[in-house]
C-alpha cells in the first residue's frame, strides 16, 4: 500500500490506493493536483477537479466502512475522469445546517457527468466515476463581473474560486486582509470575505468595503461578530450553491440600484 506523499507520482500512475482514513485526504488532492498540473490542466479546472475528487473520497472514508480508497485518473482530450472506489455500502450524504458534509451534492455541481456503481449490504463494492471539462483559454465574449475572495484557508478559497470561475465570474484570491485590501483597487463587482482571516481582522475589512458601495457576502464558521457589517452574511461550511445563489442576488440588488450600478 503506497501513499501519495511519498514524491513525485510519474504520469504512468493512474490509480493510487490510500488508507481510508481523514488524514490521508491531503495526500489525495496533492495526488489528484500533480497529476492536473502535470497535464496542462489550468488552474481553474485544477482546483476544480481537486475539490470533486476531495468530496468524493470523503464520503468513501468517512462513510464506507471500507478499509482503502483507490483514485484513479483517466486525462483526454475533453477533460477528466476521476474514479474513487471503496469497499463499502455507498451513501449520498448531503449538506445540513448542522455542519454535515456535503458529499455528492458538490460532485454533481462540480462535475460534467457523474456515474455510480453503489455498493450494498452483502454486495459491497462503491465506484464513483466522474467527468470534469478542461477547457482551452478562448478570447472575447461578454466582460465577465469580476469577484474578489478573501480567505486565509487556501484550500477553501482556491475551492471557491475555482467553484464561481467555473459559473462565469472573473475571481481574483486574496488569502490576508492586506492582499484583500490592495485588491481593492481593481474595482471588484463583489467581495466574498472569510471574516477568520488575519486572525479577525477581516471583519474591518468588511466595513471598509462596505463604505466603497460594493456589495459584501461574509463568511465564517462562527457566528458574525455583533459590529460586523456586511450585505449578506453565511455561516459555514456552506454549499458552493448557496453562496453563488447569494453572490448572484447581492449582483442583481446592485443592477437594480441606481446609486451602486
Amino acid at each position: 500500500m503506497t501513499s501519495a506523499s511519498t514524491g513525485p507520482v510519474p504520469m504512468s500512475v493512474t490509480e493510487q490506493v490510500f488508507p481510508a482514513k481523514p488524514v490521508m485526504l491531503r495526500d489525495i488532492r496533492a495526488f489528484v493536483a500533480r497529476l492536473a498540473s502535470a497535464a496542462g490542466i489550468r488552474d481553474v479546472e485544477l482546483h476544480q477537479i481537486v475539490l470533486a475528487a476531495n468530496e468524493a473520497a470523503t464520503n468513501a472514508i468517512e462513510h464506507s466502512g471500507s478499509d482503502v480508497v483507490r483514485v484513479g485518473w483517466e486525462h483526454g482530450d475533453h477533460g477528466v475522469w476521476i474514479s474513487v472506489a471503496d469497499e463499502g455500502v455507498f451513501k449520498a450524504i448531503g449538506g445540513t445546517a448542522e455542519g454535515g458534509g456535503w458529499g455528492m451534492n458538490v460532485v454533481l455541481a462540480l462535475a460534467e457527468e457523474v456515474t455510480v456503481r453503489a455498493g450494498r449490504p452483502g454486495e459491497r463494492g462503491t465506484l464513483v466515476r466522474f467527468h470534469v471539462r478542461s477547457r482551452p483559454p478562448v478570447g472575447g465574449g461578454p466582460v465577465r463581473v469580476r469577484l474578489l475572495v478573501v480567505d486565509g484557508d487556501r484550500f477553501s478559497g482556491r475551492s471557491l474560486s475555482a467553484f464561481l470561475t467555473a459559473e462565469g465570474y472573473e475571481v481574483s484570491l486574496a488569502a490576508s486582509v492586506p492582499a484583500g485590501r490592495e485588491a481593492l483597487a481593481g474595482r471588484p463587482g463583489l467581495v466574498i470575505v472569510d471574516v477568520m482571516t488575519s486572525n479577525g481582522l477581516a471583519a474591518g475589512l468588511c466595513e471598509e468595503i462596505t463604505r466603497t458601495e460594493v456589495p459584501v457576502l461574509a463568511l465564517s464558521v462562527l457566528p458574525p461578530p455583533a459590529a460586523l457589517r456586511s450585505d449578506r452574511f453565511v455561516r459555514k461550511p456552506a454549499h458552493p450553491l448557496e453562496v453563488l445563489a447569494v453572490v448572484r442576488q447581492l449582483l442583481a440588488d446592485v443592477a437594480s440600484d441606481p446609486v451602486r450600478a
